[in-house]
């Protein structure tokens, strides 16, 4: 299959596209900035997706029989702080690059990215796909925006689009911006004897829904192959994490201890206390359930920056 991935080396994207790659797809990518690793294997464009021509004019030159659409400004703190950008940015991408396949490659297969923020405050934990989308910042009313324009699309135009809401994301190349990378980067730091042995946090008593990055990338090719068109899938692992487990479990990772301390910035009013995400639907229609445990992925995203700092690089997706 030749495919096309959108933010192909943000950390979703380059996980997926080393995924597509092992499955002997011809992988084209987009990006803006040069990516912070080498991509074996990847064709990158760099390309404004905001700007409509290019974004036809990709399509239209690459044919492909899949789109991924990652590209996204996917931080909901920075969605908070430019409400008015995150719209514009999440919704004018996904217009231009459906337009773009409506004119030039109707037939593909898209894959749009949501997220569990959707969901907003659950009134039931697990959420199955059926729940009422109910966004409580400007990054998720996006993404619901972006879910409904691709059902749209496929009523109205006859694209075959499927969507897929990913819950918590870790893994290699977690950005510090998240949670899991936050909380890795200043493990790393400490271990360095760069910082003294107190680890900011925002409420870790919150319980969230991880999956391993890697485990969603195996999800959105599964989808594009067998996800029924114009439907919604959780991918989640079906399970609970306080985010203090996911930080003791770096810490032991590390084998050291120190400090909590709450940073009144990081914590969110209003956020959900719980959500878990039923995969249900998404073992139904592709036969899929994570692979990677919970314990291993936060080892992992603790190694990366271990890794990353030590060889002086910080630069993270």
């Amino acid at each position: 299959m030749r495919v096309l991935i959108t933010g192909a080396t943000g950390f979703v994207g380059s996980a997926l596209a080393a995924v597509c790659v092992s499955a002997g797809d011809d992988v084209h990518g987009t990006n803006q900035d040069p990516p912070a690793e080498t991509m074996p294997g990847v064709t990158l464009h760099a390309i404004d997706l905001l700007d409509a021509p290019a974004v036809d004019d990709l399509v239209e030159d690459v044919q492909p029989d899949v789109i991924y659409h990652l590209a996204a400004q996917s931080s909901v703190a920075e969605s908070l702080a430019r409400p008015l950008q995150t719209h514009y940015a999440n919704i004018g991408m996904q217009f231009n690059v459906l337009e773009a396949v409506r004119r030039h490659r109707s037939r593909a297969r898209v894959v749009v990215t949501g997220s569990s923020d959707e969901y907003g405050r659950p009134r039931r934990n697990p959420v199955d796909e059926d729940h009422p989308l109910e966004p409580i910042t400007p990054y998720a009313v996006s993404k619901v925006t972006q879910d409904v324009m691709a059902y749209q699309y496929a009523m109205a135009y006859g694209l075959e689009t499927t969507i897929a809401r990913p819950f918590v994301q870790l893994g290699p190349r977690r950005s510090d911006r998240f949670v899991a990378g936050a909380f890795a980067r200043q493990i790393a730091e400490i271990e360095m004897r760069r910082r003294p042995p107190v680890i900011d946090v925002g409420n870790v008593d919150l319980v969230r829904d991880f999956t391993d990055v890697r485990d969603v990338a195996r999800a959105l090719r599964l989808l594009a192959h067998q996800g029924l068109p114009a439907a919604a899938y959780n991918v989640a692992s079906g399970q609970g994490h306080t985010l203090r487990e996911l930080l003791s479990t770096m810490l032991a990772a590390a084998g050291t201890d120190a400090e909590i301390r709450v940073d009144p910035a990081r914590v969110r009013e209003g956020e959900a206390p719980v959500i878990v995400g039923s995969t249900a639907k998404l073992f139904r229609d592709t036969g899929w359930s994570p692979q990677i445990p919970f314990e291993q992925s936060a080892r992992d995203t603790l190694a990366w920056w271990t890794e990353r700092l030590r060889a002086g690089t910080t630069a993270a997706l």
